[in-house]
């Protein structure tokens, strides 16, 4: 079996489910001494995106989020300014997982992704339950951040693609 650690906007099921029709939420999660944050692709300057910090000033830091099953070819979707990170999370279940998630190749300065990319986050964790605590630091991490230049521009593709410009 193979397991995805959602943390972003694939908490939000219809999101997921645009990208990954078939998958199986498992348990909630968290990775721990990580930290979820936002920020532009290298030196893109267009708009910001999740990206799971796992350095020096996450420690102390969970990020939550799900753990998904899902098909092994699923492994293999690049996507333009992501890399594959593999982490071990521990489950609401008790139970250590194995897992997968995407994050950013090179993180550049701390920005806001667009309206349409953030409405999942808070969408996701409300869904979820996750703790209010954790929704206000999302939300504080996300206010901290640099305005997107281009906050209101719409969803480019209502079926994702791999390059940044469609999705």
């Amino acid at each position: 079996m193979l397991y995805y650690f959602a943390y972003c906007t694939w908490l939000n099921d219809p999101e997921i489910r645009r990208y990954w029709p078939t998958t199986k939420a498992i348990t909630k999660a968290h990775a721990a001494n990580h930290r979820l944050q936002f920020h532009a692709a290298g030196e893109r300057s267009d708009r910001g995106w999740c990206h799971l910090n796992g350095v020096s000033d996450a420690v102390g830091h969970n990020a939550l989020g799900v753990v998904f099953e899902h098909e092994p070819h699923q492994l293999n979707e690049d996507y333009d300014d992501f890399e594959r990170f593999f982490l071990t999370v521990h489950g609401e279940d008790g139970k250590a997982y194995d897992c997968w998630t995407y994050r950013l190749s090179k993180p550049g300065v701390a920005m806001r992704p667009p309206n349409f990319y953030w409405e999942h986050i808070p969408t996701g964790l409300a869904a979820w339950k996750f703790p209010a605590a954790y929704i206000a630091s999302v939300q504080a991490t996300f206010d901290a951040a640099a305005p997107c230049p281009r906050a209101d521009r719409p969803n480019p593709s209502a079926i994702p693609g791999k390059s940044a410009e469609s999705r």
